[in-house]
């Protein structure tokens, strides 16, 4: 057997590390200040599963810098607990970076230790808060200068293998280098060489203060993709500009800023290998040194090409390997991955990582609820005595179920009433921008086989069935609907509440969507990325499409996963969109749909219109009557609650370890 290029050895600076996957920094907030347990084990669940190289994202090294939830690596105090999880890290076989950052603009002006100055190169309203920044003094600068440095002697005692200056992303260095950011007119600005003199400062004093035998190397956009930005070109000159100042060991690429967010945190609505062709060009000009390959790889199967090709020298798997820990052993064809031999895959909705990360909370993954709870979820013993379960429903929740109990060692049968399985995500696939659902339904009916569970599609199942299966316990995963008549008590988008008569529901309209007509109404009472999703599917197949809806914007609850920009350049280039906000139904007729505006009370006619479609917040199915039809009765997922495949999956998951009695879990 051809030993996989992924398994060779790279030199990087100072420091050799085993195999060619890695894990670019992210943001988990796992940690607060200095690193913790918590991150600790999450590095070590995943070097146990064959990544080589990690680097630890994001921490700070200025007080003007810090947040809440991450590390400072200008405090004396980081060294020894870093220590502590470099050591762990080492000891499970793989080498650790750290990255060094400033946000700039886009830090808060609220920090955590009170109100604080927002720096930037010019002052700018920053793209992710709005605020106005400071444009720095020289003095700021040379205060960020020596955070760097100082952080950088930090993170060497603290025994990281290297550390890596973020300039990218639209953060503080990235924002000197860009003529988007940057209105300087001093020597800090202006041509090339002034845009380049604060990075190539800090470089010099990194190196001066670590000296030439620590590795050292740079995050950077490959490409800012922006009309007045910086291109591919362009930014290869910056990279030659600043490895002729100082020795750079390692080149991480990235792309956009928070101009563009979607480039910054790429979603399922971003193509595959989105930056293959910069990092193919930035590599070629930089033959001698080590550059490490994002966004370029066609499929996490296909991520050996990248090095094979010549693209990149290392892969970067980061999402992929919150979804699969056991990802490097996989791809490398190592023995000894823990779990089924197929791969979980990632994808890429951004709703459990990045998502929950935007509204402060620790980052976990839609497919695998056990990120960042590697120490409070560990493997589950096989049963001793196998139960009977029966799970009722195929969609994510009981398909998910379904498989961790089979997987335990219990006789698991599901029943799903449809032909096929997948239940809502078989609609969620076919949204413009998340065919990536498709990856979840694949893996998921491939673990049923793998873990012999008893499928059987077309049982509508009842009360009197499944007390007649006699079974030790029952999970109801079926799901939810859209309904025909709203139950909710306070709000809507109906003045005399949500009619049965005159409208589609979201889920026919979906079904079908070239049978709504050419010109309609989508009437939208839940604002999330269902309410977005049914919209995208349905502008696909109309001409005209007018969105009403009582929110004062469009699907405000959409937003924490980083795609919203990405949305609303989609609705603006159909052409025949138009919205309707803050806006009540009062009537529907024949073609025609009468509103009036809930700030205003100014009354207004759609006419003309083929259909009206019904949005609103779906409704659980219920089978009544279950309470006594076996000694355990779990609801789960939408059937519990209408909410996120995240929900679906973390329930469906946390019922195999209440059943080991390893948790505590809602009958």
């Amino acid at each position: 057997m051809t030993e996989s290029l992924l398994s060779q050895p790279l030199r990087i600076g100072a420091v050799t590390v085993p195999n060619r996957i890695m894990q670019t920094a992210h943001s988990k907030q796992y940690s607060d200040r200095v690193e913790s347990d918590r991150e600790t084990a999450y590095f070590v669940r995943r070097a146990e599963g064959g990544c080589g190289l990690f680097i630890a994202g994001n921490h700070f090294v200025h007080p003007s810098g810090s947040i809440r939830g991450f590390q400072d690596a200008f405090r004396p105090e980081s060294v020894p607990a870093s220590r502590r999880m470099t050591d762990a890290i080492h000891d499970a076989g793989a080498r650790v970076f750290v990255q060094l950052n400033h946000h700039g603009a886009q830090a808060q002006p609220d920090g955590p230790d009170g109100p604080r100055t927002v720096y930037a190169p010019s002052r700018i309203l920053s793209p992710s808060t709005s605020h106005a920044t400071r444009a720095m003094s020289h003095d700021d600068i040379a205060s960020v200068i020596e955070g760097w440095a100082t952080s950088a002697a930090h993170s060497r005692d603290g025994g990281f293998d290297g550390v890596e200056i973020h300039m990218a992303h639209g953060y503080l260095l990235h924002q000197f280098l860009s003529p988007l950011y940057n209105a300087r007119r001093d020597e800090y600005g202006g041509d090339l060489e002034g845009r380049t003199r604060f990075p190539r400062e800090v470089l010099r004093a990194v190196r001066a203060r670590v000296g030439d035998d620590f590795t050292v190397g740079i995050r950077i956009v490959a490409n800012e993709f922006h009309a007045d930005g910086l291109d591919g070109a362009a930014m290869r000159e910056v990279i030659a500009r600043l490895r002729a100042e100082a020795r750079i060991d390692f080149l991480d690429l990235a792309a956009g800023g928070y101009h563009n967010v979607h480039y910054v945190f790429p979603s399922s609505a971003m193509p595959v290998a989105w930056l293959r062709d910069d990092v193919a060009a930035v590599k070629a000009a930089d033959p001698d040194v080590p550059v490490f390959g994002v966004g370029a790889a066609q499929s996490v199967e296909e991520a050996e090409e990248v090095v094979a090709s010549g693209i990149a020298d290392m892969v970067a798997l980061t999402r992929a390997q919150i979804a699969d820990p056991d990802l490097g052993l996989k791809l490398t064809g190592a023995t000894g991955a823990a779990g089924a031999g197929g791969i979980r895959h990632c994808i890429r909705l951004n709703q459990g990582c990045l998502g929950r990360g935007s509204r402060g909370l620790a980052m976990s993954c839609t497919v695998n609820p056990l990120a960042g709870r590697e120490r409070e979820r560990a493997e589950r013993p096989r049963a001793e005595v196998a139960q009977r379960w029966i799970v009722v429903g195929g969609g994510p929740a009981g398909m998910r179920a379904a498989v961790e109990l089979a997987s335990d060692g219990h006789d698991v049968t599901l029943l799903e009433a449809d032909e096929e399985l997948g239940g809502q995500l078989r609609l969620a696939r076919r949204v413009p921008g998340r065919e990536s659902v498709g990856l979840l339904v694949n893996d998921l009916v491939r673990d049923l086989a793998d873990a012999s569970v008893d499928v059987r599609l077309g049982v509508r199942a009842t009360a009197a069935d499944l007390r007649a299966e006699a079974a030790d316990g029952i999970v109801l995963a079926t799901g939810a609907t859209a309904p025909r008549r709203s139950s909710l008590a306070l709000g809507g988008a109906y003045a005399g509440g949500f009619p049965l008569e005159g409208t589609v529901d979201a889920f026919a309209a979906a079904s079908a969507p070239a049978r709504v007509g050419s010109r309609i109404a989508v009437v939208d009472a839940d604002g999330t990325a269902y309410a977005a999703g049914i919209v995208l599917t349905l502008l696909d197949h109309v001409d005209e499409l007018e969105l009403v809806t009582p929110f004062e914007s469009v699907f405000p609850h959409i937003g924490a996963g980083y795609d919203r920009p990405l949305l609303l350049q989609r609705l603006r280039a159909h052409g025949g969109f138009r919205r309707r906000t803050a806006q009540s139904v009062t009537a529907l007729g024949s073609g025609t749909v009468d509103l009036a505006d809930t700030l205003t009370g100014v009354d207004e006619t759609l006419t003309g219109l083929d259909a009206v479609v019904a949005v609103e917040p779906r409704a659980s199915v219920v089978i009544d009557g279950l309470s006594d039809a076996a000694p355990r009765v779990v609801t789960i997922g939408d059937a519990y609650a209408p909410r996120t495949i995240d929900a679906a999956i973390f329930e469906a998951v946390e019922v195999a370890y209440d059943v080991a009695g390893l948790a505590v879990l809602r009958g």
